[in-house]
């Protein structure tokens, strides 16, 4: 009876250690199964862009007066587009300080007028800068030499090829201009990049003008874009017809000054971007106008300009983009 009651024993904890094992893999089996799948592409995973999970974009579009200054941060990394004229300059690094920018990962001089880059060769010595991107450009002028003479203070300069990438966070910008090194006017030299994030896409036109816009139809490139930095402060002499209706853009960003000597932007400009249905954002009578991607629809910390009126200037205009006068 003894030896009875002592088997029976061994079998009971022989199945109470078989029930354990079985109860811990249940259990184990049971939360691996509550976790969602984290291939990519599917739900839980948080890999920019697999599950459109993006970090936020900001575009500023400083409020420059008569030239062009564009802040662009993304997943802590920071880039300028042009720094405005020497006027401006002070505004523009205030502004980089208050935003909490210490170090450009690149500065882009679109051309060597002055109203881009006149304020480059400040931001290139109060600020750490990785990459100075600049066209293959010269000229006799006090901008270009000011950029030159500072421009060892970056990482490193480059001149960028169209089909050139590379990344701002989670954002891809691309070079789409200037295609040559020979052209006749300075605003053709202009670099204009594309950026993507997510379902989010913008343009940045310097002052490309409709040679430079012509090229980039002819070459194929996708222009189609949901914010367009317009080119030329809204100038008649870009912003061709052709182009701004491959471009159709949902929004358009025009930054001049208010009563500008060229009169800026001109109507034509402003009736096209009307009939494509474009939403108008302009710095001469909002100031600095801010855009948030989330990588799936554009907002902004203003609402549309309504206005549609072209730029008034004094009897005498010259539209010419001269060094030392705004282009």
């Amino acid at each position: 009876m003894e030896d009875m009651i002592k088997s029976l024993r061994e079998k009971k904890k022989a199945i109470s250690a078989v029930l354990i094992v079985l109860a811990v893999g249940l259990l184990a089996l049971a939360l691996i199964l509550s976790f969602p799948a984290s291939k990519s592409g599917e739900k839980g995973s948080h890999e920019p862009g697999t599950d459109g999970i993006y970090k936020t974009l900001e575009v500023h579009f400083l409020d420059v007066g008569q030239g062009d200054a564009t802040l662009l941060i993304c997943g802590g990394e920071a880039m300028m587009i042009d720094a405005g004229s020497n006027d401006s300059v002070d505004y523009v690094k205030k502004y980089l300080d208050g935003q909490g920018i210490k170090k450009l990962k690149y500065a882009v001089g679109t051309h060597f007028d002055s109203d881009h880059v006149g304020g480059l060769d400040e931001i290139l010595s109060d600020f750490e800068v990785e990459t100075l991107m600049v066209p293959d450009q010269e000229r006799d002028t006090k901008s270009y030499k000011d950029v030159m003479k500072n421009k060892s203070k970056a990482g490193k300069t480059v001149i960028p090829k169209v089909g050139d990438t590379f990344t701002l966070g989670d954002a891809t910008l691309t070079v789409f201009a200037p295609a040559r090194n020979d052209y006749e006017e300075s605003n053709d030299y202009s670099i204009v990049l594309r950026l993507d994030h997510g379902e989010d896409s913008f343009l940045f036109t310097g002052d490309a003008q409709e040679e430079s816009e012509k090229e980039m139809l002819a070459a194929g490139l996708d222009v189609h874009v949901d914010v367009l930095k317009v080119s030329h402060h809204g100038s008649k002499k870009s912003s061709i017809r052709q182009f701004l209706e491959a471009v159709v853009p949902q929004y358009a960003v025009v930054s001049c000054a208010k009563d500008n000597d060229y009169g800026h932007p001109h109507a034509p400009v402003l009736k096209r971007l009307r009939i494509l249905g474009a939403q108008l954002f302009r710095t001469d009578e909002q100031g600095t106008i801010v855009c948030y991607s989330d990588g799936h629809s554009p907002a902004w910390n203003k609402d549309p300009s309504e206005s549609w009126q072209q730029g008034r200037a004094p009897e005498k205009t010259e539209d010419d983009g001269a060094e030392n006068k705004a282009a």
